[in-house]
């Protein structure tokens, strides 16, 4: 039995996009570097040191200078992968954070726009508003964390 990560929250660097909005899918708490003004390395390890948070990259001297996940892999599946291997886990349960903001979800009753006529749950983001429910995409994600 592996033993498990479970850090206040994560930076991720430029490298890892598609990982980030996984993550934050299976509920993380993960800081984009791009989002947080953090481009090149000394901003992300800047990042890492004033959140405390746990950097995950693919960046090897990043990664040896400030310490943290290092993954290799290009591919999401195989991040997830390496992630649960090095203790992170991987549940995809009800929404609580936005794949985009990294703010958290609300369950709504608002039947906007943007919320398809056959949703019968929804959630809204307090920060940016965006709606999410359960299509296609938490598929996807729900199959990769199952073949963990």
């Amino acid at each position: 039995m592996r033993e498990t990560v479970e850090p206040d929250g994560f930076v991720t660097d430029a490298m890892l996009g598609k990982l980030t909005t996984y993550m934050r899918m299976a509920g993380r708490d993960v800081v984009y570097g791009p989002d947080g003004g953090a481009v090149d390395d000394e901003e992300v390890a800047a990042l890492v040191r004033e959140t405390g948070r746990t950097l995950i990259t693919r960046d090897v001297e990043l990664a040896e200078s400030v310490g943290g996940i290092l993954v290799e892999s290009k591919d999401v599946r195989e991040q997830v992968r390496e992630l649960a291997d090095a203790g992170v886990a991987f549940e995809l349960n009800e929404p609580v954070r936005c794949s985009e903001c990294n703010g958290t979800l609300s369950p709504t009753d608002d039947d906007g726009e943007d919320v398809p006529d056959d949703v019968e749950r929804a959630w809204r983001c307090d920060d940016c508003g965006k709606a999410y429910w359960e299509g296609a995409h938490w598929d996807d994600v729900r199959e990769t964390g199952e073949e963990l």
